[in-house]
């Protein structure tokens, strides 16, 4: 194909055989496309298309992707269910045609200058174009170090952009246009719940359904939490035999969830499979951090890492409940954001000099936030203060921007932050659903999605997230703030949906995060490699009296920078395998 180079490295899931290998050419040679992910009602577009006139040689989606990109163009997009990024050369046009899925389940990364586009789904490649710089943007190390990752449409790299979720981009000889070609829609205060409960049941059901086609063995995460226990149960109703679900467990920590997943497990009946990890930190560490290609902060990427690990040694494929926390309300600080709105009406005095003093002078502790009490008021006031100096900053951060300024010496462009900008699209929502909706554009697209690909595709597993179809996400997002959140109680609807289905008990259950506790390793078993890391640097980004302040903080127990800290290394390891050209 004159004018464009295709590449691609396949994880066969539908159509085992060579003829569906990529990059995939139409019939008369015109057209190409390379594709990552699943097209869950490609069965439907299938027949459509059929009953137009085309003829089909394998099995696969790409083909039926390809075949609908020939009947209707970038006008395609409306008809795909499922998680994608794609590229279609066409050759009678001379464009080049690149798509994101609506939530950004799969990422896409491009490189434009000098007349020419360059694109790959893994920084790591993309940088191996010898014209690609991998200059730093230090607009996007400030946002790193704000909000644990870098928010798309920025990377790492000064001259590489992330195609952000919901758009698509045309190159041709008039040069790049990225278009946005969905939006979640804002709630209907017209809603009824009980015709929602119905509506949202119906619709989970059938998510489940497309995404038990397959033609590899397939199972769920399964945590004990309602996301996957839900998905598991409609799993376990859509299939003959007994669905395989996994789960990991931190035995003797405030992180172990192992006592629900069994419950979940024995209710349902399934094939289920614990595995009690012994974390090597050390030995992981330096290939979880490549392979994201850029500092991500998150680190409930270990977790995840191990998960995938143990799950790909049974099944090709995985379901898991990713998304119900941002879609149906189901993290604390949203209902913390509600407490807030009230709290900001006591007298300024009496919080700045009484109660907010009190707090800070609470102990510090390395205990996870869902058990520390003094851990979520701690959180509370530090959320309160930077949401009341700017109403837009809604998405949680690790450092401060004054501590950012302190470490790195730079500012950062406010209006040139793609998490703020998101932000203000929802001004007109009421200040939780603004936060919800932010998240969903932002938090859950490039930290949540982009931890659960990058590691799971490390294994060759793919993960597919019912809750995330875009028929459910739209139906969540339509609903009322009240159908989530009510009387204190998060996931309200969801709860109501899973009701019967699921044990009480994991109803009414507080909600864990996946993580692990690395601020007491870094006390004890981490505490010479964490130091090594954070010191023995050639970088020079960081601040060297700043990192040493709170390293010694962390140590004496004054304050919980376990977060910060990691950011910290990640990006430390990162630069390094950088300057040695690894990753």
């Amino acid at each position: 194909m004159a004018g464009c180079v295709l590449g691609h490295r396949r994880l066969s899931i539908l159509d085992l055989s060579d003829s569906a290998a990529q990059p995939m050419l139409s019939p008369d040679g015109k057209i190409g496309l390379v594709f990552n992910g699943e097209i869950y009602n490609f069965q439907e577009i299938r027949a459509e298309l059929e009953r137009c006139g085309h003829r089909f040689r394998t099995t696969s989606d790409t083909e039926v992707v390809l075949a609908l990109y020939r009947e209707k163009k970038e006008a395609m997009l409306e008809d795909l269910n499922g998680m994608f990024s794609l590229a279609i050369w066409d050759c009678e046009e001379k464009r080049l045609f690149l798509a994101r899925d609506r939530v950004g389940k799969k990422p896409l990364y491009y490189y434009a200058g000098h007349g020419t586009l360059s694109f790959a789904s893994e920084l790591s490649s993309l940088v191996l174009d010898p014209r690609v710089s991998t200059e730093l943007r230090s607009q996007a190390l400030f946002e790193y170090l704000l909000y644990d990752f870098v928010p798309a449409p920025h990377t790492i790299f000064q001259d590489v952009h992330k195609l952000p979720a919901a758009h698509y981009a045309i190159f041709n000889s008039q040069g790049l246009q990225i278009r946005r070609y969905w939006n979640p829609p804002e709630p209907n205060p017209a809603a009824d719940y009980r015709e929602s409960i119905e509506r949202l049941r119906e619709l989970l059901a059938d998510a489940v359904r497309m995404r038990l086609i397959s033609d590899v063995p397939l199972g769920a995460f399964l945590s004990g939490g309602i996301d996957s226990t839900l998905v598991t149960s409609f799993m376990q109703q859509g299939t003959s035999g007994n669905v395989k679900t996994f789960s990991i467990s931190f035995p003797g920590t405030t992180y172990d969830e192992s006592q629900w997943s069994r419950l979940a497990a024995g209710s349902l009946g399934t094939e289920h499979r614990e595995y009690s990890v012994e974390y090597d930190i050390a030995g992981i560490f330096s290939k979880i951090v490549e392979h994201f290609g850029e500092p991500f902060g998150d680190s409930s990427a270990i977790p995840t890492w191990l998960l995938s690990e143990k799950t790909r040694g049974h099944v090709t494929v995985a379901l898991s409940g990713d998304g119900g926390d941002e879609l149906f309300a189901g993290y604390e600080r949203y209902l913390a954001r509600r407490f807030q709105l009230m709290y900001d009406q006591v007298p300024a005095v009496c919080r700045e000099r009484i109660i907010e003093p009190f707090i800070r002078r609470l102990p510090a502790t390395t205990a996870y936030y869902g058990t520390s009490l003094s851990k979520k008021l701690k959180l509370f006031i530090d959320a309160s203060r930077r949401i009341r100096e700017d109403p837009l900053a809604v998405i949680p951060r690790t450092f401060t921007r004054e501590q950012v300024i302190q470490l790195t010496g730079s500012d950062y462009e406010i209006d040139d932050d793609p998490a703020l900008e998101a932000a203000r699209q929802w001004v007109g929502l009421d200040p939780v659903s603004r936060m919800q909706f932010t998240d969903i554009q932002t938090y859950m697209a490039e930290d949540i999605l982009t931890k659960v690909d990058r590691m799971s595709m490390a294994h060759a597993l793919e993960v597919r997230s019912p809750l995330l179809d875009y028929r459910v996400v739209e139906l969540a997002c339509s609903m009322p703030l009240g159908f989530k959140i009510a009387l204190g109680t998060t996931k309200r609807i969801l709860k109501d949906t899973a009701r019967g289905q699921i044990p009480d008990a994991i109803l009414k259950r507080s909600k864990y995060g996946f993580q692990v506790p690395l601020g007491a390793w870094f006390k004890g078993e981490l505490k010479s490699w964490a130091e090594e890391r954070l010191f023995d640097v050639s970088h020079g980004h960081f601040n060297r009296p700043f990192v040493e302040r709170i390293w010694n903080e962390h140590l004496l127990g004054r304050s919980d920078h376990t977060h910060r800290l990691w950011l910290l290394l990640v990006f430390n390891e990162w630069a390094h395998q950088t300057a040695r050209g690894v990753g």
